[in-house]
């Protein structure tokens, strides 16, 4: 199926559904809404509640003659979300390196605090 044309902007159309804050209900003031990333079709942009100063990223995608998106509560700051978008993933390797070191409390508190 073949997209439409959209504007450079066609994310911010979407913004008007997602105009509340999940925490406190609060609306967004969605002028300051921060786009971040976009491919293709898809438009990644982040917002903050001015009332609790939560976060939240959505994923807003071209679809057919519409609009789709979906959207997730997060920790990360619109700084944050810009730096780490592009970073490789954790691998497994990794992961598995964590989770060991997590559970061997004297290296994990050694590494925490150093002894002189």
């Amino acid at each position: 199926m073949r997209t439409p044309h959209l504007q450079p902007e066609f994310w911010r159309e979407a913004l008007k559904f997602i105009n509340k804050c999940p925490i406190c209900s609060a609306a967004y003031i969605v002028e300051h809404a921060e786009l971040f990333a976009t491919e293709d079709q898809a438009s990644l942009v982040h917002l903050t509640c001015e009332q609790c100063h939560s976060y939240f990223i959505a994923m807003i995608v071209a679809v057919g003659h519409g609009l789709s998106s979906v959207g997730m509560v997060t920790d990360l700051s619109a700084g944050d979300a810009k730096r780490l978008y592009r970073r490789a993933p954790i691998a497994l390797n990794e992961a598995l390196e964590g989770y060991e070191l997590l559970q061997n409390s004297e290296r994990f508190n050694s590494l925490l605090l150093p002894t002189s």
